[in-house]
């Protein structure tokens, strides 16, 4: 179960969540797998870990927003940690990125990717209509779950995705460490759970090419997942984005995501 900053919806807030800002708010909630599977090497002996993987994506993700003073500004962030139960990491929930101690994961336990789904789309809704009450504007709020998903996802769960993604209430991405390259050694094909289930848009899965490209994707997505949102809070609410040919990182020749379009994240 969640603990007591997030048990029904009583979020413990910074204050200025409460109160009216000039511009649009993006909020976003990093849903982080921390379950006992992340203390796997990624490949063979001697690749890295995927926990450390996913500590070092949480310090470029988060330093890379707080560097942009106006970024700084609208976006607010929580990052929540999964195994068998669900933890907020943070001193408060959904904080401007330089207010944020970084914190470090370690992996134990079972996943239920599922109870952390339903717990970071409703904690996410409730910072949401905190936001409307005081007047405030948002981009849709974001969804961002990274891990290694080896966790099927319940109807319930899949269910409360589709609806918050057909209405355009939420965003939903992620990054997944299974490799898409049929090829590649460490290819598995996901028997109960698919990225399709998790992510309904197929062009918002997120993966690598083979477990070889995996540290490479981590640090990459970070810079991606930064990207898209600093191109975000530049755009007026409801206004289509305007994407500079040097802003899109797939037309680097050392790109090692799979995703057909940025524009997709954004």
């Amino acid at each position: 179960m969640v603990n007591d900053n997030v048990q029904n919806t009583g979020l413990n807030m910074p204050e200025y969540m409460y109160q009216k800002q000039e511009k649009p708010i993006q909020l976003i909630t990093l849903l982080a797998d921390g379950s006992s599977s992340q203390n796997q090497p990624v490949a063979g002996p001697g690749s890295p870990m995927r926990i450390d993987l996913l500590n070092e994506f949480f310090q470029r993700f988060i330093t890379t927003l707080a560097k942009d003073d106006d970024v700084n500004e609208q976006v607010r962030i929580n990052i929540m940690v999964f195994n068998h139960e669900v933890e907020s990491v943070l001193e408060m929930a959904f904080m401007r990125p330089r207010d944020i101690t970084i914190p470090v994961i370690t992996a134990k336990g079972g996943t239920d990717m599922s109870l952390a789904t339903i717990d970071g789309i409703t904690v996410t809704e409730a910072a949401y209509q905190v936001g409307k009450t005081v007047g405030n504007e948002h981009y849709r709020p974001r969804i961002v779950t990274v891990g290694d998903f080896e966790d099927s996802l319940t109807a319930e769960a899949v269910k409360m995705i589709n609806e918050y993604n057909d209405a355009e209430m939420m965003l939903f991405d992620g990054f997944s460490t299974i490799p898409l390259n049929t090829e590649d050694p460490y290819f598995r094909e996901p028997a109960i759970w698919c990225l399709k289930e998790a992510i309904p848009d197929e062009k918002r899965r997120l993966a690598v090419r083979t477990y070889n490209d995996l540290a490479d994707g981590y640090q990459q997505y970070a810079d991606l997942t930064a990207m898209a949102i600093r191109i975000r809070t530049r755009t007026g609410e409801g206004e289509k984005p305007v994407i500079l040919p040097e802003e899109d990182p797939f037309q680097r020749a050392d790109n090692k995501l799979i995703v057909p379009h940025f524009n997709d994240l954004i």
